[in-house]
């Protein structure tokens, strides 16, 4: 993989096409044991597998090509199942096209692989969900969720059905089944000795959810019922210790994490408020602490453990440090940096020899030079709400009256944008631009208050959220807003499309990447795909205020086209399972309609994420050089 080399001349910025690039390493995931990891990275222009031991000796290498890598998961210290998704339409079977998740299981000491359920006519080649590993005598076995052909033959299409727990000799490949779905969406917790503890299942008709012992006709442990599309509860993996499990709960005050002895049942002790990452130990899987989503900070149970992570982060000053893998024992940790001068970088830190070794660079053509600094803006709304936001400013530039693009997370109840390297800011940074990257109401990391802010709000004050701070922003002489466009992708690109329709005299121009146009249309196509089960519909209803009677017209761009005030660019890929081409092409139509500036880009092969790069080359492009035109830098 390519050195990284500091230079100290000045020069041109990096060509464009270097910012879409996928990462030069990813998905770095240390062996329990701590002696191996594994990362899919690049070798040249090719992307490959590497597993290495920690001291950099090889131990297997495979190309990996195009392939859409998700997850790594360790089978002990000898196996490694590497998961990867494919969008596509299965034959012979009635469904759509969808996002396919699968696998493959390779043996690290004889290089055999296979992929997980090809070779059976029984069960579909697929993962369905992953509940983890268990040893059990000399065998290791992976348990994961699947369907079987007669499940879902057309003649039972009339009717819901949901994937089975499956057990799989790791070594040999060979299924057989370990549980029963329960009445709906339904999730296991298996201890590490392959014990089924729980059950827990979503019932879509009586949208309610029960945790019961063992199999789902087990002894009920917790019953929630109804659900709203505000509230949710799952099972969560395996507690702090053995004969305990998780149940993860939002209701209308709170996010919670509970702990429930599976002998005793009932409510259970809250471990944690908020939406958090659940850390587990790397063979028990047993909860061991976990990462706040806003800020990284991570929490462990046992105080030894909690040191290491704390000095291991503070090894880096004035950068951002996320804690990516551990080991068992937490000698070995993998750290990845970014801030103001780096790009993204993984670390190996060996806790014993308090020493930290570079693994690789995340992006090693974009050198510290080129990366512009980034800082959180705190501001209010109209309404009095503290908001605040990422600033990305040109690499070496005055922050003055400067050029803006404002660029709004998709989701839009996620994680919000920190101070962190993004490489889509830091693209239009690099051709001198500011970049405002807004975590307006609903974004997850500030409380239930902040979240419950934003029912009702689309293209409301969520949308006025982000032309309030374009608005702090000019006020402090940062950006000219006179030169401002709007940029998004998912819900992203509604917001873009939003803010030329909806609101006027803001900006120059948007992009849309694979944005909403209209929301009665995607509600539609929605409860459609998920039949009985009507948790996600009931939540666009709630968040876009057609529950309490609003009307989704108001809020749509396809059919508020004839206001828009600025040229749009619309980019959406062909094989998006997330937000249909469709939403896309209507609001061409109804811009091409009302005699407005409109161009559609199109992404043959790509989903909703942008996995491929030549993809991620050609949006950027695309939108650069739209944002170039209608709001020139210079």
């Amino acid at each position: 993989m390519a050195a990284f080399a500091v230079g100290s001349a000045a020069r041109a910025a990096p060509p464009l096409e270097v910012y879409g690039r996928l990462p030069a390493v990813d998905l770095v995931d240390l062996a329990p044991g701590g002696e191996s990891f594994a990362l899919v990275g690049r070798d040249g222009d090719a992307r490959r597998l590497f597993v290495r031991k920690t001291d950099g000796t090889p131990v297997y290498v495979a190309a990996v090509g195009d392939s859409k890598v998700r997850d790594l998961e360790w089978i002990g210290d000898d196996q490694l199942v590497v998961f990867g998704s494919s969008t596509m339409q299965i034959p012979d079977l009635s469904f759509e096209k969808m996002e396919w998740m699968g696998g493959v299981h390779i043996d690290l000491n004889t290089k055999a692989s296979y992929i997980l359920m090809k070779e059976s006519h029984t069960y579909l080649p697929a993962v369905f969900g992953w509940f983890g590993q268990a040893h059990i005598g000399d065998r290791w076995y992976g348990y994961f969720a699947d369907y079987t052909y007669d499940q879902i033959a057309p003649s039972y299409q009339s009717r819901m059905i949901w994937p089975d727990l499956y057990r799989m000799d790791m070594a040999t490949g060979k299924v057989d089944k370990a549980a029963p779905a329960g009445a709906g969406d339904t999730d296991w917790a298996v201890g590490p000795d392959g014990a089924l503890l729980a059950t827990g299942a979503f019932d879509s008709r009586g949208q309610g959810f029960k945790l019961t012992a063992g199999k789902w006709s087990g002894p009920i442990l917790l019953t929630r019922s109804p659900q709203t599309g505000d509230s949710e509860v799952r099972l969560a993996g395996l507690g702090r210790t053995p004969g305990t499990v998780l149940v993860r709960e939002r209701n209308d005050q709170d996010t919670v994490v509970r702990e429930i002895q599976v002998s005793q049942g009932g409510e259970g002790e809250v471990l944690t408020h908020g939406d958090v990452e659940l850390l587990r130990g790397r063979l028990n899987r047993q909860l061991i602490g976990w990462r706040e989503g806003s800020n990284g900070a991570v929490h462990m149970f046992d105080p030894a453990i909690q040191r290491r992570v704390d000095a291991s982060r503070k090894a880096f000053p004035g950068l951002n440090v996320t804690l990516v893998s551990y080991d068992e024992t937490f000698d070995h940790l993998v750290m990845l940096t970014d801030g103001s001068d780096d790009s993204g970088t993984y670390w190996l830190v060996d806790i014993p020899k308090k020493s930290a070794r570079r693994i690789d660079h995340a992006n090693p053509l974009i050198k510290p030079e080129d990366v512009g600094p980034v800082r959180m803006i705190q501001y209010k709304a109209a309404d009095g709400l503290a908001l605040d936001g990422a600033l990305t400013l040109p690499p070496g530039g005055a922050a003055k009256n400067l050029p803006l693009v404002v660029l709004p997370h998709g989701g839009p109840i996620v994680l919000g944008d920190g101070a962190q390297f993004d490489w889509w800011a830091q693209a239009f940074a690099s051709r001198g631009y500011a970049v405002f990257q807004p975590n307006y109401r609903g974004t997850l990391g500030y409380g239930e208050a902040f979240r419950k802010a934003a029912y009702g709000e689309v293209g409301r004050k969520m949308q006025t959220d982000i032309s309030d701070g374009v608005a702090a922003l000019a006020a402090q002489g940062i950006i000219d807003p006179k030169r401002a466009c709007i940029v998004g992708a998912s819900y992203g690109g509604y917001a873009a499309l939003a803010g030329v329709t909806l609101q006027h005299g803001l900006y120059r121009c948007a992009v849309s990447v694979a944005g909403v146009g209209d929301f009665g249309r995607m509600i539609t196509w929605d409860s459609v795909r998920d039949g009985s089960d009507m948790r996600g519909v009931n939540f666009w209803r709630d968040l876009s205020g057609a529950s309490a009677g609003q009307n989704l017209a108001d809020i749509s761009p396809v059919r508020q086209a004839a206001k828009a005030d600025a040229p749009i660019l619309l980019i959406h890929g062909l094989d998006d399972t997330v937000v249909p081409i469709e939403q896309s092409k209507m609001m061409e139509k109804a811009l091409k309609a009302a005699g407005k500036p409109v161009e559609f880009v199109t992404m043959a092969g790509e989903d909703h994420w942008l996995s491929k790069e030549p993809s991620r080359k050609a949006m950027l492009a695309a939108a650069v050089a739209f944002v170039e035109k209608h709001n020139p830098a210079n």
